[in-house]
C-alpha cells in the first residue's frame, strides 16, 4: 500500500476486480454475501463497534472506489459505515452514494450477521476472514466476563489482512499468446421472479454422513455437489432432455494456497464443467464420473499459471496502460457481454471453516451466497463448519424444479436433509 498524502492510501484494483466497475449495476450487482450464525441473537450497537473498531486491520475494506486518467484505483474512506437490520432480498446493488461510499454492508437478522461485498474488492476467502474477525470483536465485547484481559486485547482474525498485493502480477511469468475462450453454454431461461427477488434455498447437511458418502463415491464434496446440480438440471428443468449446447458449471479456486500468496484482494480462477449428457444420461453416477474426469484433467497448477498470465498480460501491456480508463471500459463491456455466454451457472464451495478456538463455541455454522444476473439467473455456494454442511441456492426462475430435484438427489443418497427456504413452496 503506497503512502498519498499523511493522511490517505490508496492501492490499485486487482487484475480481476477491475473488471467488475465497468459491468454491474442493478441487474447485475456483482454482489454476493457471507453469513456467520450464532447461538445468540446479535446486538446491533455491538456489531456496529466491532465493525468499526475491525476495519483499520482490513485496508482492503475501507475504501472508496476513485476513477484516474488511466486506472480506477481505491482510496482509503475516513466514514465509518453502519450497521442495519436486514430488511430487503439478499445481494442487492451496493450504491456508494447510499452507503457512505463502502462497497461492503453489514447487515444483521435474529442471531445471523451477514456481510455482502461488491466483488471489486475481494474473493469469498477474502470476505470470510473479515467476517470471522468482525465477530471475534463483537463476541469479546458481547462477553467480556468470558474472556481474559489479554484476551480481549488482542487482535484475532486480521493475519494477512493488510496484504493489498495484486497476486495475479505477482505470478505473472511471460508465456506465448493463447486464449481461453469457453464454448457457448446452455443458458437457463424462464418466467422470473418480481426484478430484485429470488428463490433461497438452503439445504444443510451432516458433515459426517455427507463426507462418508462422497467417500463411498470417490468424489470430494464439490465434485459431488457439482454432479448433483447438474443431474437435478438435467431431470428437473430439462425433463431429461440432452440440450443442444453443453451444461457448464463455472467452479472458482482459490489461488492462495496454490501460489503461496495471502493476498486480500481477489486472487481465484476457476474450471469449468462442461457436460453433453449424451453419455451422461444413463445416470447420476454416470455424470459424477466424468465431473471427476473433468477435475483431474482441470485443477492443474500450470493451466491456472497460464491463464493467469494471460489475464495480468493485458494489464502489462504498454499500449493498454496507456489507453485512457473512458476508453479501456468501453472495451471491457463490450467484450464481456460479447463473451458472457460461456458458463450455465456457478458453483463456489468455500469449504471447511475454521475459528479461534476460544470463539468456535458461539458459532453455530457458516453459508454462502451468489446473487443473480440475466446472464446467471441461479447461483450455487456451499460452506462447511463443524458438523454442518450448508449448500446455498438461489434462484430468480419461477420454475422450482431444480430446487425440488436436488432435494430428492441428496435425500436418495441416504442423506438427511434440512431445508430452509425463504417461503419458497418445493
Amino acid at each position: 500500500m503506497r503512502e498519498r498524502t499523511e493522511n490517505s492510501t490508496w492501492h490499485k484494483l486487482d487484475n480481476t476486480a477491475n473488471l467488475f466497475p465497468v459491468v454491474s449495476g442493478r441487474r447485475s450487482p456483482n454482489v454476493y454475501r457471507m453469513t456467520a450464525v450464532l447461538k445468540e441473537t446479535v446486538d446491533p450497537a455491538l456489531l456496529e463497534e466491532a465493525v468499526n473498531v475491525t476495519l483499520p486491520w482490513f485496508p482492503a475494506f475501507g475504501v472508496q472506489l476513485k476513477k484516474g486518467f488511466f486506472w480506477a484505483y481505491f482510496e482509503s474512506n475516513p466514514a465509518r459505515p453502519r450497521v442495519f437490520e436486514e430488511q430487503e432480498q439478499p445481494c442487492r446493488y451496493i450504491e456508494p452514494r447510499k452507503n457512505r461510499k463502502f462497497l461492503f454492508r453489514v447487515l444483521y437478522f435474529q442471531n445471523r450477521v451477514h456481510l455482502e461485498v461488491f466483488h471489486a474488492l475481494t474473493d469469498g476467502m477474502g470476505a470470510l476472514s473479515f467476517l470471522k474477525a468482525v465477530c471475534y470483536r463483537y463476541l469479546l465485547l458481547r462477553y467480556p466476563e468470558n474472556f481474559s484481559p489479554e484476551q480481549r486485547g488482542a487482535v484475532y482474525g486480521a493475519e494477512g489482512a493488510g496484504d493489498v498485493r495484486d497476486g495475479y502480477l505477482r505470478n505473472y511469468e511471460p508465456a506465448p499468446p493463447k486464449t481461453f475462450k469457453e464454448t457457448k453454454a446452455l443458458q437457463l431461461r424462464g418466467e422470473r421472479f418480481p426484478f430484485g427477488q429470488a428463490a433461497i434455498v438452503n439445504y444443510i447437511l451432516d458433515t459426517g454422513e455427507l463426507k462418508q458418502k462422497c467417500k463411498g463415491l470417490g468424489a470430494t464434496v464439490t465434485q459431488y455437489f457439482t454432479a448433483r446440480i447438474a443431474w437435478a438440471i438435467y431431470t428437473g428443468m430439462l425433463c431429461r432432455h440432452a440440450p443442444a449446447r453443453p451444461l457448464s458449471i463455472f467452479v472458482p479456486v482459490d489461488l492462495r494456497r496454490m501460489f503461496e500468496s495471502e493476498t486480500a484482494l481477489n486472487f481465484f480462477s476457476n474450471i469449468v464443467v462442461a457436460l453433453s449428457f449424451a453419455d451422461g444420461a444413463d445416470g447420476f453416477e454416470a455424470v459424477l464420473e466424468e465431473v471427476k474426469r473433468q477435475f483431474a484433467q482441470r485443477m492443474d497448477k500450470q493451466d491456472f499459471q497460464a491463464r493467469l498470465s494471460y489475464t495480468a498480460g493485458s494489464q502489462r501491456n504498454i499500449l493498454i496502460r496507456c489507453t485512457p480508463l473512458v476508453l479501456k471500459n468501453l472495451i471491457l463491456n463490450i467484450i464481456y457481454h460479447s463473451n458472457n455466454k460461456g458458463g450455465t451457472m456457478p458453483f463456489s464451495n468455500l469449504g471447511v471453516q475454521k475459528v479461534e478456538p476460544i470463539f468456535a463455541p458461539y458459532f453455530e455454522s457458516f453459508r454462502a451466497m451468489l446473487g443473480n444476473s440475466k446472464a446467471e439467473p441461479v447461483t450455487a455456494t456451499a460452506c462447511t463448519f463443524q458438523q454442518k454442511t450448508v449448500l446455498t441456492i438461489s434462484s430468480a426462475l419461477e420454475d422450482t424444479s431444480l430446487l425440488r430435484e436436488i432435494a430428492r438427489g441428496l435425500s436418495g443418497d441416504g442423506l438427511k436433509v434440512e431445508i430452509e427456504t425463504n417461503e419458497v413452496l418445493l
